[in-house]
């Protein structure tokens, strides 16, 4: 089933008398269970499409659909509340209020939704133990390392049970070994739990996680690629063409 769909997207930035064409002509649909991996040099507009598929930004022209709703139809309101219950947002910078606890931080976007804390309660266990904090729920963010501080920001997108994950580099500031700890999560909440994951990232071990690589060049869709076991389908077949 198709839950995010984007046709002929553009996205202007006008400055004055110069315009900046980010992104030309993007068709890209994402599949129930997908994990996408868009990649491609800075100023690709990597970071501009993960917004607009996320709701974060509107297009100059074309469509963005979630689940088959065209999101320029939504009002400001139901734009909120799809972004706040359908789809979780992780950041490269974790976000965290420094004076709240970790089950605090997590169960933010609850209570600034008016849910009163019974409601959630199982909700946030179960966040706690996806991200295996358990034990560290009283703590606060500047008593965290790095990781730490990720994985609570990572409970936090999954806390309202979204359908689908959006991760602009997730792993940016992190030491590669937190950082494939991490993606190994992310795999995990891909594959146990069936969520929708579309990763912007720069690193190719981080994109190999996914089961697709999007490579994005000058605001153009270059290639789309299967990954199958952690390599990509393109290249396999390309080293099974040398060979023989």
């Amino acid at each position: 089933m198709k839950v995010i769909d984007a046709v002929k997207v553009n996205r202007k930035f006008v400055n004055g008398k110069e315009t900046a064409h980010v992104l030309k002509d993007i068709d890209l649909s994402v599949e129930q269970g997908e994990f996408i991996s868009i990649m491609g040099p800075s100023g690709s507009g990597k970071s501009t499409l993960l917004y607009l598929l996320g709701g974060l930004d509107m297009p100059s022209e074309g469509t963005v659909s979630i689940n088959g709703t065209d999101l320029s139809t939504l009002k400001d309101k139901e734009l909120c509340a799809m972004r706040n219950e359908k789809v979780g947002f992780v950041f490269q910078f974790y976000n965290l209020v420094p004076n709240l606890s970790v089950e605090d931080n997590i169960a933010l976007p609850l209570m600034i939704a008016g849910k009163k804390r019974s409601s959630y309660k199982d909700n946030l266990e179960k966040c706690l133990e996806i991200i295996g904090m358990k034990d560290k729920r009283k703590l606060t963010p500047r008593e965290l390392s790095g990781g730490q501080q990720q994985r609570v920001a990572i409970a936090r997108a999954l806390v309202f049970d979204p359908d689908i994950i959006f991760l602009d580099e997730p792993i940016g500031n992190l030491d590669s070994k937190t950082g494939t700890s991490l993606m190994e999560l992310f795999g995990e909440i891909n594959r146990k739990y069936n969520k929708t994951i579309v990763q912007v990232t720069h690193s190719e071990s981080a994109a190999l996680y996914g089961t697709k690589l999007v490579k994005l060049v000058d605001g153009q869709i270059q290639s789309v690629e299967d990954i199958v076991s952690g390599k990509i389908v393109k290249n396999m077949r390309e080293k099974e063409d040398a060979v023989s």
